[in-house]
């Protein structure tokens, strides 16, 4: 992973710089997030669970889906980070 970091780097530049593309892509990832999180949430919400933190009380068959829905809304953040960094300059 770390050998991809320049590779990952060069290429959120790309995306921040091209300006539509980037509310797209960055939205794109904040919604696969969010898809993510529900439906590995899905049975609690349906035992009418509605506040739980961490991964306790999620199955182990969901919790792939749970850390990948973080994991998409923090490159979805980090984007975000980097459109502001470029548009403030």
């Amino acid at each position: 992973m770390l050998l991809h970091f320049p590779i990952i780097v060069m290429l959120g530049m790309f995306l921040v710089a091209s300006y539509p593309l980037n509310l797209v892509v960055m939205f794109i990832f904040y919604l696969a997030g969010v898809v993510d999180l529900t439906y590995s949430k899905l049975p609690l919400y349906r035992q009418r669970i509605w506040n739980s933190f961490g991964p306790e009380t999620i199955s182990m068959r969901r919790r792939e889906a749970y850390y990948r829905g973080y994991k998409r809304i923090a490159f979805g953040g980090a984007l975000n980070l980097l459109m502001l960094v470029h548009y403030s300059m």
